[in-house]
């Protein structure tokens, strides 16, 4: 992922105030939360709730106290149940009435929220991506019930982060067991082989062994809690040699073994262990759809226009690429001076669905202002063309990053693009 201080990707050399809980994201001192109760705990049994912003509620004398803070005190009614479902507090009076916390408190009737609640968000388009697994920095700092909440503000339902390790499918995992659980937010798992030990002077066959193994140890705790796993992160960077990407001539064939072999091991791995994931291959470079293509078609390069055929052919459930404001528009990539639509020929020539899994503006170049409006740009674009393409997800490029984020690294800072975003999000349900 295009982030700085990130493990590195390219192994080959080369580069590549209501007082509601959703509204307390900015009381979390320092972006930090306390880890937050799982949706639907209730008092009683519970002796507190801890929301996603590390608020503590509890039920003195009848009374929800927020903090140890009194709430509704001006009310008469008793009330006998706190109820912390999908990010919001509510609770019950004694004479069966419902209220939803806020100022003031919304009556809600008789029904009972867990069970009329609107339904969550199915549609995957408005992804973004984190670093949820990481060891270090404020990704590790703070919770995932945190990083939900920023999520379900801003309208995000599908949240990609890199694994390499079991135990950061296990951080994953306990994501989608707890705070992520009924959400309506997934989660996009991507594997990293080269944080492993993957390179370009590997064999084919050993290769594929560490994707194969990756894939399997990943996999494995995440079995049942996700419907699909990104293979590989724009490997194909270190094994292009020159040119746009757009020829085969422009790939190293003894690195594309090596490459080929990662990319077939992780897809078996995963279906190994869960054949009903579905499993997507990336790109990073603006214009290697061809790698794509290759890998499809069961081409090697080997120096000519055409390549080598006979190759094993590579299938997938769903075509990944990646687009920065960098490279211009994604229906008008430059090829020899000519307009070419990127997104017609990852649909013409694989028939899957498409995921942008990453996207995003030009770094630390653009000002907070141009930040902004490349996101109502982009998402404008890719809103209209979705249908076009089929294209389901567009995953931005980052949620918390000093150069690329929504947030600044403290976790609470927002840029004007974070406005942008929800705003856009809000007004343009998917």
């Amino acid at each position: 992922m295009a982030s700085a201080g990130s493990v590195a990707l390219s192994a080959c050399g080369g580069g590549g105030g209501n007082g509601s809980a959703t509204d307390d994201i900015a009381n979390t001192e320092k972006g930090v939360a306390k880890a937050a109760s799982a949706s639907g705990t209730a008092i009683p049994p519970a002796t507190s709730i801890t929301d996603s912003s590390g608020n503590v509620w509890t039920l003195v004398n009848g009374r929800v106290t927020r903090n140890g803070t009194g709430l509704m005190t001006g009310s008469p009614v008793a009330l006998v149940l706190i109820v912390y479902y999908n990010g919001t507090i509510y609770a019950q009076s004694s004479a069966g009435i419902w209220y939803r916390n806020g100022s003031p408190w919304t009556n809600l009737g008789t029904a009972d929220p867990r069970g009329t609640a609107s339904a969550p968000n199915t549609s995957l388009f408005y992804g973004m991506n984190g670093h949820m697994a990481w060891d270090s920095g404020i990704y590790n700092t703070m919770s995932a019930a945190a990083q939900l909440a920023i999520l379900r503000d801003l309208g995000v339902t599908n949240y990609r982060a890199d694994v390499a390790s079991v135990g950061m499918a296990k951080i994953l995992a306990n994501a989608l067991t707890g705070p992520f659980k009924n959400s309506g937010v997934s989660i996009l798992p991507v594997l990293n082989p080269a944080s492993i030990g993957w390179n370009c002077s590997m064999s084919e066959s050993a290769a594929y062994t560490l994707g194969y193994n990756l894939a399997t140890t990943v996999t494995t705790p995440l079995k049942g809690l996700v419907k699909y796993i990104e293979c590989g992160n724009e490997l194909e960077v270190p094994v292009r040699t020159s040119g746009d990407g757009h020829s085969t001539n422009n790939y190293d064939s003894a690195s594309w073994l090596p490459f080929r072999g990662v990319i077939r091991g992780m897809i078996d791995g995963v279906r190994a262990i869960d054949p009903t994931i579905k499993v997507g291959v990336n790109v990073g470079y603006p214009l290697a759809f061809r790698a794509l293509q290759m890998l499809w078609n069961g081409i090697t390069p080997n120096g000519t226009v055409n390549g080598v055929s006979g190759a094993a052919t590579v299938r997938w459930d769903i075509t990944c690429y990646h687009w920065y404001e960098s490279s211009g528009d994604a229906l008008c990539g430059w090829i020899n001076n000519q307009c070419f639509d990127v997104l017609q020929a990852l649909k013409d020539s694989f028939g899957v669905p498409i995921w942008l899994t990453e996207w995003g503006w030009h770094g630390p170049t653009d000002t907070p202002d141009q930040q902004a409006a490349y996101v109502t740009k982009a998402l404008t674009e890719y809103k209209s063309v979705k249908d076009k393409y089929n294209l389901q997800s567009v995953m931005m490029y980052a949620l918390i990053d000093d150069s690329f984020g929504l947030l600044k690294n403290d976790g609470v800072t927002k840029s004007p693009a974070y406005a942008a975003f929800k705003n856009f999000v809000k007004a343009n349900p998917a």
